[in-house]
Parts: C-alpha cells; sequence; structure tokens
C-alpha cells in the first residue's frame, strides 16, 4: 500500500508532459467565461469613482447591484470566488445537492475532456515510459467509447446518490435522530455525522469508477459492466489496501488545500499583485492535477502489483504505421 503510493508519485514525476498538459486543458476550459465575467465587470464598473473602491478591496453595495443585473455568467461572481473560499464553496455545494451554476460550465467541459484523455493518461501511467503523442491519443480513442457508457452508468449511480440517498439521510434519518434533540448542538452533530456518511458514500463510488478505468485499460477491457464487477471484486479482496492507499492519496490532496489556504490571496490586490494571485492560483490547479495523477498511477500500481508486474498492459502500445514508400526500399540486405 506505502510502496504503491510512494510509487504513484514517482509515476506521476515522470509524466510532467501529462501533467502540463492535463493544467493547459483546465485553463483553456475555464478561460471563455473568465473573458466574459471579465468584461462584464469592467463593463459595469467603467471609470467611475466605484471602480477606484472596488480596485481597494470587496465592496458590498457594488456587488449587490451588479449581481441584481447580472446574466448566468456575472451572477456566479461572488466573494466565495476569491482565494481558499472558492474551494470550500465548492466542496459545500457538493456536500448541500446544490446545483450546478454557470460557472461548472467549464467543469462539465473538462469532464468531457476527461473521458477522452483518461485512457491515454493512465495508459501512459501504466507503461511508466514516454509513448509519443501518436500512442497516447491513439489509446484516448481507443477508449473513450467504453468510458462514455461507464459514464452513462456513473451518472446513474451519482443520481442515485444525490436524488434519492441524500434527501432521504437528510430527510428521514436527519429528522428521526434530532426529533428529541433539545440542544443545537446536538442538531449540528447529527448533521456533521450524516455529511460524512454522505462524503463517503460519494468517495466510495468515485473510487470504484477510478478502478474501473483502471482495469479497463490496463487488461484492456471492452464490457465495462464486466470490468465494473471485477472491480467490486478486487476491491472485496483487498479491502484494507484500497481503502489505505484512498487515505493516504486524500492525505495527499488535504495537503494541497492545507498549503493553498495559508498562501491563497484575499481582495484587494492590485497591478503586479493580482499576477502575482494568478500564479499562485495556477500553481494551486497544477498542484490538484499532480495529485490526481498521482492517485490514479498509485491505483494502477497498486492494481498491478496484484495481477501480474509493474509495467503490464494487455494491449499492444500502438505504432504509428510506417509510410508506404518504406515498401519500395525492398527487403534488408544481408
Amino acid at each position: 500500500m506505502i510502496s504503491a503510493f510512494l510509487d504513484g508519485l514517482r509515476r506521476a514525476a515522470a509524466a510532467p508532459l501529462v501533467v502540463v498538459g492535463i493544467w493547459a486543458a483546465t485553463l483553456a476550459t475555464a478561460l471563455p467565461l473568465a473573458l466574459m465575467l471579465f468584461l462584464g465587470i469592467a463593463g459595469d464598473l467603467g471609470p467611475s469613482v466605484t471602480s477606484a473602491a472596488v480596485a481597494e478591496g470587496w465592496d458590498e453595495m457594488w456587488w449587490t447591484e451588479f449581481r441584481g443585473d447580472a446574466n448566468a455568467v456575472e451572477g456566479t461572481f461572488g466573494p466565495w470566488v476569491i482565494g481558499f473560499a472558492a474551494a470550500l464553496f465548492n466542496l459545500s455545494n457538493l456536500l448541500d445537492g446544490v446545483p450546478p451554476q454557470a460557472a461548472t460550465l467549464p467543469a462539465i467541459v473538462w469532464f468531457l475532456a476527461w473521458i477522452f484523455l483518461a485512457g491515454g493518461v493512465i495508459d501512459r501511467l501504466a507503461r511508466q515510459r514516454p509513448i509519443g503523442s501518436a500512442a497516447f491519443f491513439s489509446a484516448c480513442g481507443g477508449f473513450v467509447g467504453r468510458f462514455v457508457r461507464l459514464g452513462l452508468i456513473a451518472a446513474v449511480a451519482y443520481g442515485v446518490l444525490f436524488l434519492w440517498f441524500r434527501p432521504w439521510l437528510f430527510g428521514d434519518v436527519y429528522e428521526s435522530l434530532a426529533r428529541d434533540a433539545t440542544v443545537e448542538r446536538t442538531w449540528a452533530v447529527t448533521r456533521f455525522g450524516l455529511y460524512v456518511i454522505f462524503g463517503a458514500a460519494l468517495a466510495a463510488a468515485d473510487l470504484v469508477f477510478d478502478y474501473t478505468r483502471v482495469r479497463a485499460v490496463v487488461e484492456d477491457r471492452r464490457s465495462m459492466i464486466g470490468a465494473l464487477l471485477a472491480t467490486l471484486r478486487f476491491m472485496r479482496r483487498h479491502p484494507a489496501g484500497v481503502a489505505g492507499l484512498w487515505l493516504l492519496n486524500g492525505l495527499l490532496l488535504a495537503l494541497v488545500y492545507a498549503a493553498y489556504a495559508l498562501v491563497a490571496p484575499g481582495a484587494g490586490a492590485s497591478g503586479g499583485a493580482v499576477w502575482g494571485a494568478f500564479a499562485v492560483g495556477q500553481l494551486y490547479i497544477a498542484a490538484r492535477v499532480f495529485a490526481r495523477l498521482a492517485a490514479y498511477a498509485s491505483q494502477i500500481s497498486y492494481f498491478q502489483s496484484r495481477l501480474a508486474h509493474a509495467t503490464y498492459v494487455a494491449s499492444p502500445e500502438p505504432r504509428w504505421p510506417d509510410s508506404p514508400s518504406a515498401e519500395a526500399l525492398g527487403p534488408p540486405a544481408t
């Protein structure tokens, strides 16, 4: 388990182009809406006295007026997007089951892009060596149809969690547990415990589908239902290793969040400080990408160590075909 975690860190560090590529794709999906938001704010402020006040820090009065006339994209702007508050806001919305806003459109686009890229990323991490762009995108295309089918299964699973399990948990269960409570602390502790249960259910679902993708690529599986059932059997046989590895990867991600919380900029930056804040934010995103790839790599390493050997991948590495002109050269001289 620990060796798989360390091996995952090594594999992710040995694939810097993959880390940079995914970071760039993440940035590209966010830029269009960021530009729309920038133009909306700039158009609302203009060369006014209010713009100078807003540049010095958060202005609640201006924001209230701006939000009143804002469109779907501009309406997502608020104090929750500043610094580390954005990470907490997203986590809170996830656990509370808040419907997505317009700002989550880049996340949807990124999710679709990840369905395409996942096959190449997992294949590269599993082989532990550079495979070239042709082989990488060949693996992406080879698995995208399978991962679309897996995505439909995942959509059903997450739909059950958000549309049935969560309402039942925070409705019937919460009312049953807190009905006779007489102090607010009991209600808070009960609700926190239910958040932990719901978060654990989401994490378990995410873990199952992560290992299913790993099995699909490493074993070159065609049936996603078969890969899913095989994953459940694998997790049943190795519960301690799977759970322990998940905790180690969760700790790594928590360290990334903690580091960002310490250095995340607040409101009121101007000039060079704005670019510094942007750089800090991008380093945070890159660190999250690395942590995510390290988690995948550690899962691949753990699965391969229980299956065959450290670089086992069932499918042959895709090769770019030779030019037809090579046939004119004839057989090699003997």
